[in-house]
């Protein structure tokens, strides 16, 4: 990115992190004016949108959600409409357009052409920001994230993120990804614009969530809960099943040469970060596993849950019918 000038929105989450040092400046995606400001103060020559209010978090406070990740993507685009060179708006998307997808019945890779179906708000949220960046008339590039594994995932779980962790299907497929992509796509931006890809790595980050769920755990010291920790998704239901899936990355990877992580290389960056806290959690993962499995199955039952995890049953339980998106209510 050397000789140009990228804005970089939502560089203290998880993705932002890994492709920024420092921040300059802080602003609210919903002032308009303010935005207005800052890109008009230094006509970015790219744009790198990864703000937004992810789920669940977005579960509980949706309408804010839709403020910030549809409103303030608007905001952004009018603001860079108005620079006489067009900046390429590189757009951090999510496998939640796709929605709920039955791997019995959908077993194929997911694509940039597979259609979108998305049954959570965040999901539809992306949507509706994909359609204003696609109409906007700027050059731009929509990139698709699968799975997000890192030390601040694995290592700062909350209530609500353990809530959509014990909604996922066990045998849910799962894709993580590598943030190298947004970096290369500002410098590919002849290649990238005009295009709609999936991010994710390379086959060695292709799981079940209970192979998923197990590798993380081990890397934190825990150890391995198996697949006793999870229910099964239903194979007779489309909508028994969460917003994840395997990705078809060969366009992605031939167009951004991103992929430069296997996944044990990510394990041990996460088993990295815990620091001390791994060796006291390892001398004490033979307790805590079979103390976490029995909490999870009485948990089960106090719900009343049945034999299949039926994700989005529990996620309004949980949260309210304002998850959904609203073609799924």
């Amino acid at each position: 990115m050397k000789g140009q000038t990228v804005l970089v929105t939502g560089a203290f989450g998880q993705v932002g992190k890994r492709c920024v040092e420092v921040i300059p400046e802080f602003i609210d995606l919903l002032d308009e004016p303010a935005v207005a400001d800052v890109v008009r103060r230094h006509r970015p020559t790219a744009i790198v949108h990864l703000a937004a209010i992810v789920a669940p978090p977005s579960y509980r406070k949706p309408a804010l959600a839709r403020g910030v990740n549809v409103d303030g993507t608007r905001n952004l685009l009018r603001a860079a409409q108005t620079l006489t060179a067009p900046p390429l708006f590189v757009f951090a998307s999510s496998a939640a357009v796709y929605g709920s997808r039955n791997p019995y019945r959908s077993p194929e890779r997911i694509t940039g052409d597979t259609p979108v179906n998305p049954i959570d708000q965040y999901g539809e949220d992306k949507v509706l920001a994909e359609t204003d960046i696609i109409e906007s008339g700027l050059p731009y590039a929509i990139l698709r994230l699968a799975a997000i594994v890192s030390p601040d995932s694995a290592t700062t779980l909350d209530g609500d993120y353990l809530v959509l962790m014990r909604a996922t299907p066990a045998d849910n497929r799962m894709h993580a990804t590598d943030a190298l992509a947004f970096a290369n796509a500002v410098e590919r931006r002849d290649t990238v614009a005009g295009k709609i890809l999936v991010i994710a790595g390379n086959e060695s980050n292709v799981h079940l969530m209970s192979e998923l769920q197990d590798d993380v755990m081990a890397a934190v010291g825990i150890g391995r809960l198996g697949p006793s920790a999870g229910l099964p998704g239903n194979p007779d239901d489309d909508r028994g099943w969460a917003f994840t899936g395997w990705f078809d990355t060969a366009q992605s990877q031939a167009l951004l040469d991103y992929q430069e992580h296997d996944w044990p290389e990510t394990l041990a960056w996460v088993a990295d970060s815990m620091g001390r806290r791994r060796a006291l959690l390892m001398a004490l993962g033979p307790v805590l596993r079979p103390v976490m499995r029995t909490l999870l199955a009485v948990q089960r039952r106090c719900e009343h849950r049945g034999p299949y995890a039926d994700p989005w049953a529990f996620i309004v339980e949980k949260f309210g019918s304002g998850a959904l998106a609203s073609t799924a209510c």
